[in-house]
């Protein structure tokens, strides 16, 4: 990460809010015990000496009992107490009797105040010979309420050099204890940022429209109830653009669709005017021959009536495909769907052609033996069946063969495959057999009577079984198949 970008993180503002909030701390300590310590510690001791006077100006008791309250409420604070009546003491602690200070006690005479009153002095304590003590006290007179007189002494130490000390050792433990914070708040500040570091890339995701990645956390705070939220909403915006897509793609979809089946229809009118054309000028031609008798004798006559005939068989048979073509790709076919055994209608369907089997010279395939049952329509199947079969039988070579055999492709579908020897078809044209009117060999499917129907109504009945039909090219010849469920 770049210097400038480090400075700029939530990370670093962190270390420097918490490094400044230490040395804020560390300069206000320094203050108040360079300012404020000296006269805090004045007055704490003013206020231990006059509340010991006020406790020996309210004593109601007698002599002894004043002595252990005072021995008890003051052992701890080193203090001399001094109290007397008219040059006679009335109690006095061990060390103040013989402290120097206090001398022979030429000041016992009565206090020149008025009784209930006192004054507090912190000037350095006398020695007997006028010195004064290296040491600081400070002291308290005062009369009581009964006219005792009262002097109380308490040392002071030298809050200068205390001051000094306290704040070298305040600098060096504030180092210390700066450099330990910052340790510890680097690694409280990557439990916090790193949380923020992984929401941060999820919505850098999220921005580039990628919402793969989601927010992994085991706690309950306000991050993790963030992440849960930015989860949800990445999944929902995720289920949104897909719908969007999903809409989009569809709409697409019948954009081309509808040109599609624009330019299908455009396509399939021209192509139904040309074929049906041809059928209805040749019956035009021939009727009119007829009716003028351009026929004269009666084999001509007969061979006009066959022309008529064969063209009007033709006409009825585009007439037909094309309305069961229309009626599938509308989905106006109702599918009749059941259990049949496919090799009972091969047996029907080879029993029918028979007769052309015989005069195209072709051998009769040979069926395997056992029963295959399929789910389909029974009658839809058999027309494609027809055609693979019609089919074969207007493209196999002179001396060739046709079979018609089947066999389990996958645990639940049965392939049932037409082979007849011949010619390959092109593999560029390979894909177009299945429409409507395309015509590999023109000329030839003319002279056998093809409309260029039938494929594209066996890829129509397909479809609307949803299930697999092709074509490929064998060694020796051509094989069309479909695909149907066993169970």
């Amino acid at each position: 990460m770049k210097p400038s970008a480090i400075l700029r993180s939530f990370a670093f503002r962190i270390y420097g809010a918490f490094a400044l909030c230490i040395l804020l701390l560390l300069l206000f300590n320094w203050t108040l015990n360079s300012f404020v310590f000296a006269d805090h510690y004045r007055s704490q001791k003013e206020a231990v000496l006059t509340t010991t006077y006020e406790s020996i100006n309210s004593w109601s008791g007698d002599r002894d009992s004043l002595s252990a309250y005072l021995e008890q409420h003051t052992a701890s604070q080193n203090m001399s107490i001094l109290i007397w009546n008219e040059h006679r003491i009335v109690y006095t602690n061990a060390q103040t009797a013989y402290e120097p200070g206090f001398g022979s006690f030429p000041f016992l005479a009565p206090l020149d105040m008025a009784n209930n009153s006192y004054t507090v002095t912190d000037r350095s304590a006398t020695g007997a010979n006028g010195s004064h003590t290296a040491g600081d006290a400070m002291t308290l007179y005062g009369r009581t309420q009964a006219g005792i007189n009262v002097m109380l002494r308490i040392p002071l130490s030298d809050t200068h050099e205390s001051t000094a000390i306290a704040n070298r050792f305040l600098l060096w433990s504030s180092l210390a204890t700066l450099a330990i914070s910052c340790v510890v708040a680097v690694l409280l500040v990557r439990s916090f940022t790193r949380p923020i570091s992984r929401l941060s890339r999820m919505a850098q995701s999220m921005a580039a429209l990628d919402f793969r990645d989601r927010y992994v956390s085991t706690g309950h705070d306000e991050l993790a109830e963030l992440g849960k939220n930015l989860n949800t909403m990445s999944q929902t915006m995720e289920q949104t653009l897909s719908e969007l897509k999903t809409a989009n793609a569809r709409l697409l979809g019948d954009m081309e669709k509808s040109e599609r089946q624009d330019e299908a229809r455009r396509s399939f009118i021209s192509n139904v005017s040309h074929e049906l054309k041809t059928p209805i000028a040749l019956i035009q031609t021939y009727s009119e021959g007829l009716r003028e008798n351009a026929a004269g004798s009666p084999e001509e006559r007969e061979y006009y009536c066959h022309v008529i005939e064969d063209e009007a068989q033709r006409l009825s048979q585009i007439i037909s495909r094309m309305t069961m073509l229309m009626q599938l790709e509308s989905g106006k076919a109702d599918l009749q769907i059941e259990r049949f055994d496919i090799r009972a209608l091969c047996e029907r369907l080879l029993e029918r052609y028979a007769p052309l089997f015989e005069e195209r010279r072709v051998p009769l395939p040979t069926l395997p033996n056992e029963s295959s049952y399929v789910w389909g329509d029974a009658l839809l199947i058999e027309n494609v069946l027809t055609n693979y079969t019609t089919n074969a039988l207007n493209h196999v070579n002179e001396g060739g063969c046709i079979r018609i055999d089947w066999h389990i492709v996958s645990e639940d579908v049965l392939r049932i495959a037409v082979y007849n020897s011949g010619s390959h078809i092109p593999e560029e044209e390979a894909t177009h057999i299945w429409e409507s009117f395309y015509k590999v060999d023109k000329a030839r499917t003319r002279a056998y009577g093809g409309t260029g129907i039938g494929l594209s109504v066996v890829a129509a009945i397909m479809q609307v079984h949803r299930m697999p039909y092709g074509v490929r090219n064998t060694d020796e010849g051509v094989e069309f198949f479909i695909e149907l469920p066993i169970k």
